[in-house]
């Protein structure tokens, strides 16, 4: 048996882990005198609240001890062990997992795959849901590893956000473009780069209009021979900033041609990459090359 593991940086819900026996590896977030987990002592709901009321929030990382502790615990009951990271240009996960995989596997060679999602968020949640799909089929655990580590190039994340401060706030944006920003009126569109896994800048916008052709550009642009195919699975969600999201979900069923039932808006960003970004992020997870086998479409 293969035990699934991710981090809250993947954004997947309570009910999604536990019908698919994922374990969520925690990241704090603090308040800078308190500290609390994803889903645990605070609700998102107020989460964001508290954002907009002037509360700075800071994360961390799954911290290896916490690691080694759940993997030693699979690895000893006969299970081998698949971990999916935050992308590791954004988070440490990543390099502690590989520390604890060099550590555990002179005990137990060939059962520890990490596999670098280069994402965040539900992008990264994906990854996590498609192993454990591919897992429920049989297949084995290199395998699994190996086909993750190739389509999670082909899948892009497009995120926009309605003011530059949280992204000011943890060093995404300068203050210089900070302030540029807000007298402009302009908001950034950004994707997560496939080689770095860092937030990288693709374009700014003013207004709604222009956002929305801007988008299209991109979605036709990241796509195989640069058009975008409709009919597939389209995520659009965000922190707390619903009216963005309605507003997208229209435009791909009037401009993109994809049919209501392909776009998923149930999905929302959590705490831990909220916390950089602020309540007014909207984010487009789509594939640039549709997977063939269709995992997600079971």
């Amino acid at each position: 048996m293969i035990k699934l593991f991710t981090d809250d940086g993947a954004d997947i819900n309570f009910t999604i882990t536990g019908r698919y026996d994922i374990v969520q590896l925690p990241i704090a977030v603090s308040d800078g005198e308190n500290e609390f987990e994803t889903g645990h002592a605070m609700d998102i709901s107020n989460f964001y609240d508290n954002m907009r009321a002037g509360t700075t929030y800071s994360t961390s990382r799954v911290m290896p001890q916490v690691m080694e502790e759940a993997f030693r615990k699979a690895l000893e009951e006969g299970d081998e062990v698949l971990y999916i990271s935050l992308s590791s240009g954004l988070s440490g996960s990543y390099e502690g997992a590989e520390m604890v995989k060099a550590a555990l596997e002179k005990e137990y060679p060939g059962k520890i795959e990490v596999v670098d999602s280069k994402t965040a968020t539900f992008g990264e949640g994906i990854l996590v849901l498609k192993a454990a799909i591919l897992r429920d089929r049989g297949e084995s655990l290199k395998a699994i590893a190996d086909y993750l580590n190739k389509i999670k190039t082909t899948s892009y994340e497009f995120f926009t956000v309605g003011s530059l401060e949280y992204l000011h706030r943890g060093g995404r944006v300068s203050k210089t473009a900070k302030i540029a920003g807000g007298v402009l009126q302009l908001c950034p569109i950004l994707d997560v780069d496939k080689t770095e896994g860092t937030l990288s800048l693709l374009d700014v916008h003013r207004g709604q209009k222009a956002f929305l052709k801007k988008l299209k550009k991109y979605l036709n642009e990241k796509s195989v021979g640069g058009a975008f195919n409709p009919n597939q699975r389209v995520y659009v969600y965000s922190g707390d900033w619903p009216e963005r999201v309605s507003l997208v979900k229209d435009f791909l069923i009037k401009d993109m041609g994809m049919e209501e039932k392909n776009i998923d808006i149930d999905q929302r960003v959590g705490c831990v990459i909220g916390a950089h970004t602020g309540p007014e992020v909207c984010v487009v997870t789509f594939s640039g090359d549709p997977d063939e086998r269709s995992l997600m479409n079971e």
